[in-house]
């Protein structure tokens, strides 16, 4: 298929790569970037050892047990919790549990003297009017003064809810920056805008779905019990796993992967997951914007360009799978070698929009010069170059091809008597019937009917399509040309009627290379083929009315027909005939489809002919014994003459055309 660009389509591209990439970077299709994105952190995030800050204490189904209430926590335990911490060595507590609202005032009090008093820094969860209402928003203020906060928040994007990024801190309503309490607890200086979340890895030898094993983490119920060992010097974030009501419960890029009920995090971990970032600065790579947009822009451009290979559109569609598969398999790799989360649903998006939006274009191009050929050139050529120029338009480019193919000709004996003696309608009443039923003959054997001369056909096989079998194509049509025509010529009638005389058909079929092409001007064009290969054709069609039969094969035919393992073909030699003004002789055959009642015919005819061949004084009685046994073959009438006229080889020289 023929494709014409220019450079809008460039421009286009570009269009491409911007309306893409706004529409996935800030429209409805950035969720689907985010799912691939968390599909590389699910799958390759590197397995690493728990780090030893912080350590997750965890309040969970079996510590809510001991409560008459789960909510809020009880506040003597948590006073005790905290404690306990303190006196295993904690280095800091950071409190994912918000105080809003009272409980017993003897709980509340216990619980704020210690944190008021506790040896070990203490930072308490923080929010505000986001996510409490009036109420809530005073209690905590009233109940946490002069406390160390942080800030609970979550940074959650917008298009999904995943959580992917530390959050900072920010300013609080009483105009003090409060820092995020992963930033509290880390000690670290607040960073000047959201970063990236770096999600860890699980332990080596942890359970595919066991996200929890990033960490070491111990039930709060169970504080008192654990070995002093394992809390000294450390940081430690006390927090809820209660997923099994949902509670305090979080989406993150592990669900991508695991679905909901694995995937998600309790909110204490994912600050673990920040604190961990923070404390061991290993940010998260980020690919700049103008990286980012160049990879759209490159799909686009690729999309576009990849239209010039001018494949059909299964095959584009399938390099466009190949692409978009290959560096999908790259993006994986280069996360998992610790780079960034490269966007890959963008620049594929945009390298679908291209290509498709190449073809339709294409498409509309080629529509419009179909119908400009078919408007300009139906009145000068015949239908089917017309649908050979509207399936290619690039056979209108005047320049030639060499190219190897058969040509068959047609010629009607005594057809010019025959068309003095007729009424002009009779004969192109007789002429057309005649015509129109060779034509679908050749059509229906694969053959283009390259010209109508008077009575006559020049007919290609193997152009303007190319045909590896041509030859064989063109015998097999010669022979069923033969058959027609004989039948026509017994049967021709006028439109009353009556009987009509019509001579027999002769066919000439020679194969050879020729130069093939538009000839003439685009006003005027004609499709042809220019070479000796034509006119030995012609030639071999007058030879039959030397020899008597109807067709007549080149050797160079016969040849290439037997390459393509024809069994229902035989060919008979005629001889090795020198026309009038050539010195060079031609090997000329006659072909007869192979069956019973020819195949011994053949045979035997062939065995008279070797005598004949080698001048052996045997072929003379040979052939009258043929003679009788077959006497309507016309080549061994001919070559009986022959042999009765001296002539004892099986070289002809004509003296007539």
């Amino acid at each position: 298929m023929t494709r014409r660009y220019n450079w809008t389509l460039y421009l286009a591209a570009l269009g491409i790569a911007v309306f893409t990439w706004l529409l996935v970077a800030h429209g409805p299709l950035r969720a689907m970037e985010n799912w691939l994105s968390d599909l590389r952190v699910g799958l390759m995030t590197a397995r690493q050892p728990p780090p030893d800050d912080p350590v997750i204490i965890t309040i969970t189904e079996d510590t809510l047990r001991q409560f008459p209430y789960r909510s809020p926590l009880n506040r003597v335990f948590l006073a005790q919790l905290i404690t306990v911490l303190s006196e295993k060595g904690a280095r800091a507590i950071g409190l994912d549990i918000l105080f809003d609202q009272p409980t017993e005032p003897a709980a509340d009090e216990a619980l704020a003297q210690v944190l008021h008093h506790s040896a070990t820094p203490v930072f308490v969860a923080y929010a505000d009017h986001e996510t409490l209402n009036v109420q809530q928003q005073a209690f905590l203020e009233q109940y946490t003064a002069g406390m160390r906060r942080g800030y609970v928040n979550l940074f959650l994007d917008n298009a999904d809810g995943v959580a992917r990024t530390i959050f900072p801190g920010r300013i609080a309503p009483n105009g003090q920056f409060i820092p995020g309490l992963a930033v509290a607890l880390a000690g670290v200086t607040p960073p000047p805008e959201p970063l990236p979340l770096r999600y860890r890895g699980l332990a080596p030898g942890a359970p595919d779905d066991q996200l929890l094993s990033a960490f070491k983490i111990y039930p709060a119920h169970l504080a008192a019990m654990l070995p002093t060992s394992w809390l000294a010097g450390r940081l430690v974030l006390v927090g809820a796993d209660l997923q099994e009501t949902a509670t305090d419960v979080w989406k993150t890029p592990f669900s991508a992967l695991l679905g909901y009920r694995k995937g998600h995090l309790p909110g204490v971990v994912i600050h673990a997951h920040a604190m961990a970032q923070l404390l061991q600065n290993q940010p998260l790579p980020v690919t700049p914007p103008w990286a980012v947009f160049s990879l759209y822009l490159v799909a686009a451009l690729l999309g576009v360009a990849m239209t010039r290979l001018d494949w059909p559109v299964w095959a584009d569609m399938g390099l466009v799978i190949g692409l978009i598969s290959g560096f999908g398999v790259l993006t994986f790799w280069w996360y998992g070698q610790g780079g960034a989360l490269l966007p890959l649903g963008g620049p594929a998006l945009a390298l679908l929009i291209a290509v498709s939006g190449a073809h339709a274009i294409a498409t509309r191009q080629e529509r419009r010069q179909k119908r400009f050929i078919q408007g300009a050139f139906a009145r000068y050529l015949h239908p089917d170059w017309v649908k050979q120029l509207v399936a290619d338009p690039n056979l209108l480019r005047l320049q030639g091809e060499r190219r190897e193919l058969t040509i068959l000709f047609t010629d009607v004996a005594n057809f010019t008597t025959t068309s003095e003696d007729l009424p002009p309608a009779t004969l192109v009443w007789v002429l057309s019937h005649y015509l129109e039923g060779m034509t679908e003959i050749i059509i229906a054997h694969g053959g283009a009917v390259n010209k109508y001369l008077g009575d006559g056909i020049m007919v290609l096989f193997g152009a303007p399509v190319m045909q590896e079998d041509h030859a064989r194509r063109a015998v097999r049509c010669a022979l069923a040309l033969d058959q027609f025509a004989e039948k026509f010529r017994t049967q021709a009638t006028d439109p009353d009627g009556t009987p009509v005389a019509f001579g027999e058909t002769r066919i000439g079929v020679h194969t050879g290379e020729v130069t093939i092409g538009n000839f003439g001007s685009h006003a005027r064009l004609e499709y042809t083929a220019i070479g000796d290969v034509a006119n030995a054709a012609s030639r071999l069609e007058g030879l039959n009315k030397h020899i008597g039969t109807r067709i007549a094969v080149s050797d160079a035919a016969r040849v290439h027909a037997e390459q393509q393992e024809t069994t229902d073909l035989r060919f008979q030699p005629i001889g090795r005939i020198v026309v009038k003004g050539k010195s060079e002789a031609l090997q000329v055959f006659h072909p007869v489809a192979a069956n019973p009642a020819s195949i011994t015919r053949v045979n035997d005819y062939a065995a008279a002919y070797a005598l004949l061949d080698v001048g052996d004084p045997r072929a003379a009685e040979r052939f009258a014994e043929l003679q009788t046994r077959y006497p309507s073959d016309p080549l061994v009438a001919f070559h009986l003459r022959r042999l009765q006229a001296h002539e004892c080889d099986s070289r002809i020289k004509l003296t007539s055309k």
